[in-house]
């Protein structure tokens, strides 16, 4: 019986689609909205607060459509969700080229969440860790490499685009390659379900009614959880705090955007270096070494105020980070299995949507009471730490017994 080649030289097309698909929706509409954040406070005089209100809404309403997305990949594969996702994002362009009010943009966001979610973050993860089931942490680390040189060669762009025709006009730019990139990526997508691959794999395979208490109390599943929300919590309070904290010990603004962007550039070589590390050693073992090494970079952070330290944490910090971001979901396609992977996986992301929401207060609330941000690094190493524990504590999952069957001659 043939089944569908999986392997990685098959799947180039799915990688380079996966990567545009991050390039220009993550690194280019979600990687840039500080640029955006500057311009329309600066040109409308409206409310900072209410502009990032509106960031944490889209937030909010990505996490709450996840599960959603997930049940789409699984009952119809990635075209689908891709597609309907597209359509919220034109929607959502369109509101933010014609918005006049401050709370125009937070309506934008409410479409524009969804449409990512249903995009650039799922679908993409899921067709590849399924597709390519024996480089899949590599595969991974290639396609997200395109969220960070996206973030880090548009930001700039963008910003030169604002700076001569005015952020309507930018968003009108970048709303049309946001939309047209997915659409057109869609050729290079597998069609139909994404497992099983086979019509007599499917009727041998058929999964029994979901059982969401059933399917929640597999072994691994409550440390899987515990691992996704860590990285909201920690990375985006981190990332959402990085440049006062590092001037309040003592660094220029110009180092500290200098030491954000060079995170971005190191930790694309960690999804890559990374992945295929993940692929040798097995995706927990990886994984472990990852928040090992966070943990290790964040008592670094203390001593950034030595700009050879901060330097070292950069370079340690972007590594790590990467590692996880390519591993993660293979240890997740582990734990979870191919069946029902796209609506679990989506369903635990609902967890690390509530962190990511916490994560900007936490250090904001810490430095209010004080005056420093040293009590939220120490939070995040003890949240590092405790991730670190969780990890250890968890064993190697075995194969699934939906896993892939190699392609016949």
């Amino acid at each position: 019986m043939r089944t569908e080649p999986r392997g990685i030289g098959a799947a180039w097309p799915l990688l380079v689609a996966g990567f545009a698909i991050q390039f220009v929706v993550i690194g280019g509409g979600i990687d840039t909205v500080s640029v955006f954040l500057n311009a329309l406070a600066k040109a409308n005089g409206w409310p900072k607060g209410i502009l990032s209100a509106g960031i944490g809404v889209g937030v909010v309403a990505a996490g709450l459509a996840t599960p959603g997305v997930g049940v789409l990949v699984d009952r119809f594969g990635a075209r689908l969700p891709i597609a309907l996702g597209a359509g919220l994002l034109a929607a959502g362009f369109v509101v933010l080229f014609a918005m006049s009010e401050p709370w125009h943009f937070v309506a934008a966001n409410v479409l524009l969440g969804p449409g990512f979610a249903a995009t650039a973050m799922l679908p993409i993860t899921i067709a590849v860790t399924v597709r390519v089931p024996h480089r899949t942490a590599f595969a991974l680390g290639v396609v997200s490499v395109g969220a960070s040189m996206g973030a880090l060669l548009l930001a700039p762009s963008l910003q030169m685009l604002i700076d001569a025709y005015g952020w309507r006009a930018t968003y009108a730019t970048l709303g049309v390659a946001v939309v047209a990139t997915p659409l057109v990526a869609l050729l290079a997508m597998p069609r139909g379900r994404l497992q099983p691959r086979t019509k007599a794999d499917a009727e041998a395979h058929e999964p029994p009614p979901i059982d969401l208490r059933r399917d929640l109390r597999r072994p691994g599943v409550a440390p899987l959880a515990a691992l996704l929300v860590r990285p909201g919590l920690v990375n985006f309070g981190f990332q959402v705090h990085v440049v006062p904290y590092l001037a309040s010990v003592g660094h220029g603004a110009s180092v500290a955007a200098a030491a954000l962007g060079a995170a971005v550039g190191v930790s694309a070589i960690g999804k890559l270096a990374g992945g295929a590390v993940g692929d040798r050693i097995g995706a927990l073992r990886a994984l472990r070494l990852a928040l090992s090494l966070q943990a290790a970079a964040l008592v670094l952070l203390l001593f950034t105020g030595r700009l050879a330290v901060l330097w070292l944490f950069v370079a340690l910090h972007g590594i790590a980070v990467g590692t996880e971001i390519a591993v993660t979901p293979v240890l997740a396609l582990r734990i979870l299995g191919e069946s029902r992977f796209a609506t679990l996986y989506g369903l635990l992301q609902l967890a690390s949507t509530v962190a990511i929401g916490l994560a900007p207060v936490i250090p904001g609330l810490f430095f209010d009471a004080t005056g420093s941000y040293t009590g939220a690094v120490v939070f995040w190493i003890a949240a590092m730490a405790l991730a670190v524990v969780v990890a250890f504590s968890m064993r190697s999952p075995r194969r699934t017994a939906a896993e892939p069957v190699p392609a016949s001659p």
